[in-house]
């Protein structure tokens, strides 16, 4: 396999967004992860000899699509996103499904379907990179909102992050991990793992340091709502976060 690394832009906005670029090391060539504002991702690819190549788009969100117009209008690239939200992603060029494939080099890519953020929300799973690129739906020992699919699609779009390896990478899209690990101690006061992590995430914030990648085998072990057995149970937790 090529060599490839994983660069991130903080976007220092009230919604913590970060940025994720995938390099094609021996070309330079970058794939933007829901660019929230082009200038930003310009800067750094200009800062850092990048040249932008495919952009991933994982919903339809304005912080996650809204820098998408002027990336196309500084570089002609394919815009991949989730077929079901193509209404509302004018500038899609490339519509995915669940049975997609999505090929950046010689990386081959999997589409995952997870509705429950949004009701067209998908994954990118690199298996060869041990990551996948998961915007909305799974965070740092925490989940998405639910502003459009049922508590039922949620339960089983995590369910369907759990299975994947556990070594492999979580790039989820916000810097909630700290809220995430304070709610999690609230309803898991005595998982050993949760206290310890969250102690090493209060650090890290301490030091204005990134708190991710997560892991699949992290959030297993700390994650409520991937721990939940059962959608009553999801149901029951992500009800009181949003009242948290």
């Amino acid at each position: 396999m090529t060599a490839y690394k994983i660069h991130v832009i903080d976007v220092k906005n009230d919604l913590k967004n970060y940025i994720w670029l995938i390099e094609h090391t021996p070309s330079h060539e970058v794939v933007i992860i829901d660019p929230t504002e082009a200038q930003l991702v310009l800067d750094y690819c200009t800062q850092h000899q990048l040249k932008p190549s495919q952009i991933w788009l994982t919903h339809w969100h304005k912080d996650h699509i809204g820098g998408v117009p002027a990336l196309l209008t500084a570089r002609t690239i394919p815009v991949y996103g989730p077929r079901a939200e193509l209404s509302k992603i004018p500038m899609l060029s490339v519509p995915l499904d669940q049975h997609s494939q999505v090929k950046f080099h010689d990386l081959e890519v999997e589409v995952i379907e997870v509705p429950g953020h949004t009701l067209g929300h998908i994954v990118y799973y690199v298996e060869n990179l041990d990551a996948a690129f998961v915007g909305d739906t799974l965070f740092a020992m925490g989940c998405g909102r639910m502003f459009e699919g049922s508590y039922e699609q949620m339960f089983h779009s995590l369910q369907r992050l759990a299975a994947l390896p556990p070594q492999t990478q979580v790039y989820c899209t916000h810097e909630y991990t700290l809220a995430n690990a304070k709610f999690a101690l609230s309803v898991e006061p005595d998982n050993v793992a949760l206290q310890q992590r969250a102690d090493h995430v209060e650090h890290l914030r301490y030091l204005d340091k990134i708190t991710l990648p997560s892991s699949i085998e992290q959030e297993l072990a700390t994650n409520p709502f991937l721990r939940a057995s059962s959608v009553e149970e999801f149901q029951r937790l992500r009800e009181l976060k949003d009242h948290f």
